[in-house]
């Protein structure tokens, strides 16, 4: 068995986990996605048997495929213009081809890429939480003037808005000029008509929270991690970045723990981060889950969490393994704090993700 990771090899997850697998003893292999280089191209054979190839790696029997973080196809750049559109379509559907075809193969993927697709719906999500017993919420999600402003004048709470993604807005000297994030808004806020129909948004009801949560969801586990932030800001996201959050190992109510888990196998989903706002009265709201949301910052701010090794301890378990087994598994490997330490840490180059529309800020 090989761990595939599907991601940069300097991507900020797959380079510290890479390490650390390696230092287990376990073979690993990074694929960027598809690209007209050498290391980029893939195959799909169906002569004799059915092989797939990911640059120089195959993809055999009993490999565990992370499907870390997919990178838009790159075509040849000596393409001649006439034929650009048509060799982009090509990359773009050959690149599907390759990541569905996993789903085929005799592996195990984390997350199955259908799945990823999926659930990274805003409204699937809601909706899935809400019918396995979650709180959420009241939500719209529109671009209808008349339907924003009859939802948020009509509604009688405190109302915030958000973007689908995390986007920045950059100038030339790439310094971001503006960050998306969650703020509050009331009618008499609301632009003229026009406006709203720029870009769709998520209107949704405030929660008023004592905390925030981050759960990760590992196969049949689940962590999660109370966050607290000194300014009691709507989005802890640039908080986090600004390091004004406490991050402490909190236990997850039985029933918010059951409700995951039904929306897990409902979406097709082994792992992911969860976040939930914690109110007054102990109630926990779900707002969102990212199917591959960052986690390893969890360790930066409490070295104790030990999320890395819970993590490598589930991507080398068998599929289904109960909670018990992941937490003997985890004692081989080594923490984010090892890896702070480790010289390999100097030697990874700074990410450059070459094709991509944005730079992500997700936690």
């Amino acid at each position: 068995m090989k761990i595939v990771i599907v991601a940069f090899e300097n991507d900020n997850h797959t380079a510290p986990l890479k390490w650390a697998l390696e230092q287990a003893r376990y073979t690993v292999v990074c694929w960027a996605g598809l690209s007209w280089t050498d290391e980029r191209q893939a195959s799909i054979s169906f002569h004799k048997s059915t092989r797939l190839n990911l640059g120089p790696y195959s993809v055999d029997p009993g490999d565990v495929v992370w499907i870390r973080r997919t990178n838009p196809p790159i075509t040849n750049p000596n393409v001649a213009e006439p034929d650009k559109n048509f060799a982009d379509g090509e990359y773009r559907w050959f690149s599907l081809s390759t990541l569905y075809m996993l789903e085929c193969l005799p592996v195990r993927c984390i997350n199955k890429y259908s799945a990823s697709r999926f659930i990274n719906n805003k409204s699937v999500q809601l909706f899935l939480a809400r019918s396995c017993g979650m709180n959420v919420p009241g939500t719209l999600i529109s671009n209808s003037p008349a339907k924003v402003r009859a939802f948020i004048e009509e509604s009688g709470s405190r109302m915030v808005c958000k973007a689908f993604f995390p986007h920045i807005w950059k100038n030339q000297d790439s310094e971001a000029l503006a960050v998306t994030e969650t703020f509050e808004i009331t009618a008499h806020m609301l632009p003229e008509d026009e406006v709203l129909t720029y870009a769709p948004a998520i209107y949704q009801e405030m929660v008023v929270k004592d905390f925030d949560v981050r759960m990760v969801l590992m196969g049949t586990a689940v962590f999660s991690y109370s966050l607290h932030n000194p300014k009691g800001s709507l989005d802890w996201r640039q908080d986090v970045g600004q390091g004004l959050v406490t991050v402490e190992s909190i236990a997850t109510p039985l029933a918010v723990e059951r409700a995951v888990l039904a929306f897990a196998q409902r979406a097709g989903i082994t792992f992911g981060s969860f976040d939930f706002a914690v109110d007054a009265n102990g109630r926990w709201w779900f707002l969102e889950v990212n199917e591959e949301g960052q986690f390893l910052w969890l360790d930066e701010f409490n070295p104790t969490v030990g999320i890395q090794e819970k993590f490598l301890a589930f991507l080398t378990s068998p599929e289904g393994s109960p909670p018990e087994a992941i937490a003997k598994q985890q004692l081989l490997f080594p923490s984010w704090k090892d890896y702070c330490s480790a010289p390999a840490r100097e030697q990874v180059a700074p990410e450059q993700h070459v094709g991509a529309p944005i730079l992500s800020i997700e936690r």
